[in-house]
């Protein structure tokens, strides 16, 4: 019995090893105590002892004998540490048989859990079985409270033998301890908590020995007390444990922080599978993505013709290349489709299928000289468009899918469904089919409805969900038909259609008259008149019971409404309608509402269309954008975009002639009209509906263009190499320093600089003094000589970042600053300083991103860090901008896109450019800045490309040492790798032939160039013929880096001399494969790896920094245009202004005014005045134009702008409405004058009507300075302008209003005292806000005391007494008197205080009628003015 308790209590049930019963020691059956153990604790294996001593040892053990300890003790350490090995090894035999053993007998002889307890308590050897999973991390818990090593028994070799616990040491000292009740149950406790299977391993801590370990575990216990009251938790989730479900990240995380990580299920699953990403993204709304062979067929001929139509000017200026072109456009289907292959590869390894080669003369044999020459069939654009239109037809697959599947649970027979179901090539006639189906069928489709309910529900009882789940019929019209069918169903079942039939004629009949535009079929006329007819259905013809009917026009009423909805739902009819008709007829016309009337005048941007007529499909798809604005303006309410049929009536009484009756009669003329009023009907829904599909067809059209629009302009900009610095070549990273002086205010901003090196690092930033200071010239030229930049880079926010490039120049031309190379003619040249595209700069600078990577820097240090970033490389810059790329503007209209489609649009030119240069991997694992590029390579996508990091730097190098290990180390699957293992560069080292590193096995030298690796053989073929060598040459060579390095380091030109016209027959031949430009790419690729094709960087033109700097467009300021300007300096022959945006303008005194009794331009004009402009011409790169103050030439162009008269003289009359503009005008002014009659309406965006007190209640909460124009109580001839001054203080200002036209009209001159403006604007800025501004300035003054006139009279009354023979001033705001201060002073202790008013006035103060220009000339004058009156007294 002990044998078998031995055997079965040692192993759980699974046969594993039963580490709770692993002791040193067993327990004694005779005193249920335990022998003393020894402090062994190194697990060893001696093959040295004899097998004998075991085999008597444990035939000890089997008869319940027990080493005495105290013996044991006597021992010597030798003999000691030879038993203990005995035990080991006993222990370990033990264990092996008892494995077998239950192994053997596990399903017949192995006792329950109970039983197995039981036994165990009866033989003194209790143990409560196998710890839970819980349990054990809580031991190996308590454990690591007492010890930071790593348990080397447990690691060593998982046996009981391995896990002995601090306690052996102590167990005969326990043994031999006498213990209270108390303490014989905590012994009892501790016992079986702490059983050996359970406890740790020793225990070592440095530089303390055993028996100082000893004592402390003693005193602080070894971290198992608690262990026992886990345990009965522990046991309780024993069972359940392993069946519970692993954590996974969406039971920690909320949903939408796993999809915007990308670590959503069905992200996972996308990284897993070998498909390109995006070709995952794109066709995941599509259920089953596979097509037939037939179906691929029409896919093929559907694209080439829907790409003939795209190409069209292309193929009818090169007739010859359309064979060429089809089969091209077909053969990129089967890359996308069969192959999985992406743009990019198809672009750069199957080029040869977009080309076509032109035929070289045959007598002429070829040679190396000839060159290739061939005409290109396909762009990269064309390829994205195949793509979309793949995407597009599995739409329309998808619909006639669901058609047919439809029709089938139908079992119809309808031939006219039949035969246009297989010519169906569209959604929208698929659309037409589903609806026909709907209307005609509506019964089945009821008792179909019905009879899946039905299944479903028995699916239900049944728990048969997958089966359920599997059927496509269920998902796709298990919905009932609308009851708007329904009605129909019921009149074409009830004895009511017969009065539809006899209308003599049926729908699917008019439809082929209709299609064929002749009589094929003639109406029949009834006996009877309609009514008279239709009477007889109002009862029932056995029942003779009333009918739903109560009349008979009820009754022909919904006849008529049948028969014109069998006629709308007609395939032919619908048919020709939309293809021959509709889409050559239609027209549409914008009509302004009265929003529009209102608001949109000539200088709105909605001008251009407001009057618009007549448009075709043709002039929409020339004009894209327009329409897109037209539907902004309609949403936005301010037009009304209406279709129509061009000579509506002229069609209709055409189609009407082949639906009527050709008899002459009553009854004939009778059915004719009511044959007319069913086709009105008919036609009336059938027009608006193919309307509809138009106006979405065409704002799908007109989207798309702009799409591209803006895929072409980030193109632009990601095509440009980063700066070429001096005697490199193009694409070699320069070393940048980036200068701005942000806004540019003088004694305020700062002038920095930012030094980057060539990895991209900001290693120095610094501050210049002011330009015009010496030290601006030291610093700057201190920092580029130190530094040695390739290029130095500058923007800003304003006009002075030009003047500051002027600057700029001077120094280097100065300090005869020069790069930091040399240039081809070995002399060094000027430091080049060039303008830098800031658009990304500047979201830069405030980003989080910029935050957390200079987090110790200034925004403007972090622009000018983006600044020199943008020169080293453009695309990196703009790939680092992530999801925030949307807010570059590519076009003045991508708002107006889905967002979706415009991200699309920017990431396809990603996906082409990224391609073109290629990634260095490991460079990409290393930096994230470079990473950024890797979602973009071919196959790849955000997903794929975190999962591709993430696993090569997971592995055993952190790095790939060729491109193979993409599939060798399970990285990528075959078609992943397929797409993206030429755009991923490892560059190849520079070494000697012999260099070490070049021979080892894993690095690869064709690794950094463009030729994919299905090309390698065939790139060494080329290579070994070009040295010529043979093939036991080549075994040389593969020790010493191959015989691609041997061409590098001997002659890569040698390649010029193989002629590539016989590769290319040669493989053609032999495989079948096109090669002749692949041969072409891989000869460029042996001799030039991977060289640049981008662009140099672009110099911004004079019109970018202008706009940069201005903020303004040629369009904005263009000449011609009205501006408010102010004027900055007046001369005795001329004016100097300056524009809002900081453009300075030049006045001549013949644009000055033509008016004859000006002396000098000063008597009309002052420094500080607002005046409005005229734009007459303007240099762009000077930042300069010539202006008119003319006031009739002014007032001319406001009248007439230059961009209405050009869009006047360049729109077709025949699409616009001028006769409906000139009504609108004069309607508009009209009401406009009776509205003003009612109430006085100023047109000013700070008119309000208010009174006194409502504007100053208006005003309370709003800023010092601000202001509302409002009615005046005076009389229609004033307006009131009412400003805070201060807080509760406003000033109330009455204007009068010169040369009127009508009583309610505006001034034309506005008249404050003796002072003249213009108009309201110039009124404000050269009033108010002058007065404003004063103001601002005397609160601002050190001699300005806040409080009231008491409060400023007791400081002066203070002062004097604590200075006696001191005089003092101050100022303090008139309360009272809005608009005026109070100058309170005390000229000694004994004086009276004395107050003079001062008043606020434009640009100045006012004392004593002296006017004073600021408050430090106030101050002066004050004192002279109290010093004359002293000695006049």
């Amino acid at each position: 019995m002990s044998d078998f308790v031995d055997h079965s209590a040692e192993l759980d049930k699974d046969g594993e090893d039963d580490n709770s019963l692993a002791s040193d020691d067993e327990l004694d059956p005779q005193s249920g105590g335990k022998a003393s153990k020894d402090d062994g604790g190194s697990i060893e294996d001696s093959s040295e002892e004899d097998e004998e001593d075991d085999e008597e040892e444990m035939a000890k053990v089997r008869e319940g004998f027990i080493v005495d300890d105290d013996s044991e003790e006597d021992l010597s350490d030798g003999e000691r540490e030879r038993r203990r090995r005995r035990r080991r090894k006993r222990r370990r035999r033990e264990l092996e048989t008892s494995g077998e053993a239950t192994e053997k007998h596990h399903d017949d002889d192995e006792l329950d859990e109970d039983d197995l307890d039981l036994v165990m308590e009866n033989t003194g050897r209790y143990d409560r079985g196998p710890a839970s999973k819980r349990q054990k991390r809580i031991d190996e818990g308590l454990t690591d409270i007492f010890s930071d090593e790593e348990k080397e028994a447990a690691d060593e070799e998982q046996t009981p033998a391995g896990r002995r616990g601090l306690m052996d040491e102590f167990a005969g000292f326990i043994e031999d301890d006498e213990f209270s009740d108390e303490e014989g149950e905590q012994a009892d406790v501790a016992e079986t908590t702490l059983r050996p299977g359970s406890r740790p391993g020793r225990v070592s801590i440095p530089g303390v020995n055993e028996e100082q370990l000893g004592e402390i575990f003693e005193i602080f216990g070894d971290g198992e007390e608690y262990g026992w009251a886990l345990e009965a938790e522990g046991f309780e989730e024993q069972d359940d444990y392993e069946d519970r479900p692993t954590t996974e990240l969406k039971h920690v995380f909320e949903p939408s922080e796993l999809a915007e990580r990308m670590l959503t299920d069905d992200d996972n699953a996308i990284r897993a599978r070998d498909q390109p990403e995006r070709f995952q993204i794109m066709r995941k709304a599509f259920t089953n993505y596979e097509l037939s062979d037939a179906e691929y067929e029409l896919e093929e001929t559907w694209i080439v013709k829907e790409m003939s139509q795209i190409r069209e000017k292309f193929l009818a200026n090169n007739p010859n290349l359309e064979t060429g072109f089809r089969r091209a456009v077909k053969k990129v289907l089967e890359f996308f489709v069969k192959d999985e292959l992406e743009v990019p590869f198809i672009w750069q390894h199957r080029r040869d299928y977009l080309i076509q080669e032109r035929k070289r003369d045959n007598s002429a044999a070829a040679s190396a000289s000839d060159e290739f020459a061939a005409d290109q069939l396909l762009t990269q654009d064309d390829l994205w468009q195949i793509l979309q239109l793949d995407i597009k037809f599995h739409s329309t697959v998808e619909k006639k899918r669901n058609v047919g599947r439809l029709a089938k649970d139908l079992n119809i027979d309808d031939n006219l469904f039949k035969d246009y179901y297989s010519a169906a090539s569209t959604l929208a006639d698929f659309q037409d089919l589903w609806d026909y189906l709907q209307f005609k069928f509506a019964a089945k489709i009821k008792d179909l409805s019905v009879t899946h309910t039905g299944s479903r529900a028995q699916h239900d009882e049944n728990d048969d969900d997958e089966q359920q789940d599997d059927d496509p019929t269920v998902v796709s019209h298990s919905k009932r038909p609308s009851s708007r069918y329904q009605q129909f169903e019921t009149i074409r079942s009830g004895p009511l259609y017969n009065l539809v039939r006899s209308f003599g004629i049926t729908a699917e009949q008019f439809g082929l008259n209709f299609a064929e535009d002749k009589k094929l079929h003639f109406p029949e006329d009834p006996e009877e008149m309609p009514l008279d007819l239709a009477d007889q259905y109002t009862r029932d013809p056995v029942t003779k019971e009333p009918t739903r009917y109560s009349t008979g026009e009820a009754a022909f009423e919904a006849a008529k409404n049948m028969f014109s909805e069998e006629i709308f739902h007609d395939l032919r009819t619908r048919n020709f309608l939309r293809e021959k008709i509709v889409r050559a007829l239609v027209r549409m016309d914008v009509f302004a509402t009265e929003k529009g009337k209102r608001s949109i005048d000539e200088t709105h941007q909605f001008y251009h269309f407001k009057y618009m007529r007549n448009l075709e499909m043709a002039d929409v798809l020339s004009a894209p954008e327009t329409f897109l604005e037209i539907l902004q303006a309609e949403s936005e309410g301010y037009v009304s975009l209406r279709f129509r049929i061009f000579e509506l009536e002229t069609f209709f009484r055409r189609v009407l002639g082949n639906f009527i009756s050709d008899n002459m009669s009553d009854i004939a003329s009778a059915w004719n009209k009511e044959r007319q009023s069913v086709l009105q009907a008919a036609m009336g829904k059938l027009i608006p509906l193919m309307c509809r599909e138009i106006r979405e067809e065409l704002r799908s059209k007109c989207q798309r263009a702009v799409a591209q629009s803006c895929r072409t302009a980030l193109r632009e900009r990601l095509d440009q190499a980063p700066y070429k610095p001096a005697g490199f070549e193009l694409g070699t990273t320069p070393r940048v320093i980036a200068i701005s002086n942000g806004m540019g205010e003088s004694r305020k901003d700062a002038i920095v600089c930012v030094y980057v090196d060539d990895q991209g690092r900001v290693l120095e930033t610094i501050k210049l003094e002011d330009a015009r200071d010496e030290g601006f010239r030291t610093g700057l030229a201190d920092i580029v000589r130190r530094r040695r930049p390739d290029v130095l880079c500058m923007a800003g926010f304003t006009i002075s970042a030009n003047r500051l490039q002027k600057d700029i120049l001077d120094v280097i031309s100065l300090e005869n600053l020069t790069v930091g190379g040399e240039d081809e003619g070995g002399s060094e040249q000027p430091i080049e300083l060039l303008w830098a595209n800031d658009e990304v700069a500047r979201l830069y600078q405030n980003s989080e991103r910029a935050a957390a990577e200079f987090a110790e820097l200034a925004p403007l240090l972090r622009y000018c860090a983006a600044l020199a970033r943008y020169v080293q490389s453009p695309m990196l810059e703009y790939a680092a901008m992530g999801q925030d790329i949307v807010s570059i503007e590519l076009h003045r209209l991508q708002t107006l896109l889905p967002e979706d489609m415009l991200r699309e649009a920017i990431e396809t030119a990603f996906v082409d450019m990224v391609n073109t240069v290629g990634v260095e991997i490991n460079e990409a694992v290393k930096v994230p800045y470079v990473a950024n590029l890797l979602q973009y390579v071919g196959g790849l996508g955000p997903r794929k490309a975190s999962g591709m990091l993430k696993a090569i730097s997971s592995g055993q190098n952190g790095y790939l040492n060729n491109r193979f290990e993409l599939v060798s180390n399970e990285i990528a699957g075959k078609t992943i790798f397929m797409n993206c293992a030429s755009f991923l560069v490892i560059p190849w080292e520079e070494q000697d032939v012999s260099s070490a590193y070049r021979s080892l096995e894993e690095t690869e030298i064709l690794d950094s160039t463009r030729i994919h690796p299905e090309d390698y053989e065939l790139a060494r073929k080329m290579a070994a013929d070009a040295l010529e060598l043979d093939e036991e040459d080549l075994v040389d060579l593969e020790n010493q880096g191959g015989v691609v390095a041997q061409l590098m380091d001997d002659d890569p030109e040698k390649l010029n001399e193989l002629i590539l016209e016989e590769y290319a027959e040669e493989l053609l031949k032999n495989f079948k494969q096109h090669k002749r430009a692949t041969l072409e790419m891989i000869k460029e690729e042996l001799q030039r790896h991977y060289f640049e094709e981008r662009h140099e960087l672009k110099r911004l033109t004079e019109e970018q920094v202008f706009s940069m700097l201005t903020g303004e467009t040629r369009q904005s300021v263009a000449p011609g245009t009205v501006v408010s300007v102010n004027i900055r300096k007046v001369g005795d022959r001329y004016l100097v202004a300056r524009l809002a945006c900081g453009i300075d303008g030049n006045v001549s005194s013949m644009d000055m005014t033509s008016r004859t009794d000006m002396p000098y331009p000063a008597a009309l004009f002052y420094y500080g005045q607002t005046v409005r402009a005229l734009i007459k011409s303007i240099n762009y790169s000077t930042f300069q134009a010539d202006l008119s103050l003319v006031e009739e030439v002014v007032e001319d162009a406001l009248k007439h702008p230059l961009s209405v008269k050009l869009l006047r003289e360049n729109r077709d009359p025949r699409k616009w409405d001028d006769y409906e503009e000139d009504k609108d005008r004069n309607q508009f002014a009209v009401k406009r004058e009776k509205e003003q009659r009612a109430a006085r309406v100023i047109k000013h965006r700070l008119f309000k009507p208010f009174n006194r007190r409502q504007a100053e209640e208006y005003l309370a909460p709003l800023q010092r300075g601000d202001l509302v124009i409002r009615p005046s109580s005076i009389g229609v001839d004033h307006i009131t302008i009412t400003w805070k001054v201060a807080k509760d203080v406003y000033q109330h200002i009455a204007v009068l209003e010169l040369e009127k036209e009508t009583d309610y009209s505006l001034g034309q001159v506005l008249k404050i005292d003796d002072e003249r403006y213009s108009d309201l604007d110039e009124l404000i800025f050269m009033h108010v806000q002058a007065k404003a501004r004063k103001v601002e300035e005397m609160m601002n003054s050190e001699k300005y005391r806040q409080g009231s006139k008491e409060d400023v009279e007791t400081w002066l009354t203070t002062y004097t007494e604590a200075n006696p023979r001191r005089s003092n001033y101050s100022f303090c705001l008139d309360k009272k008197h809005p608009g005026f201060f109070d100058l309170c002073f005390k000229a000694g202790q004994n004086s009276k205080i004395v107050t003079w008013p001062v008043k606020v006035i434009p640009n100045g103060y006012q004392l004593k009628k002296a006017v004073y220009p600021s408050v430090q000339d106030l101050c002066n004058g004050f004192k002279l003015m109290y010093q004359a009156s002293m000695k006049r007294r």
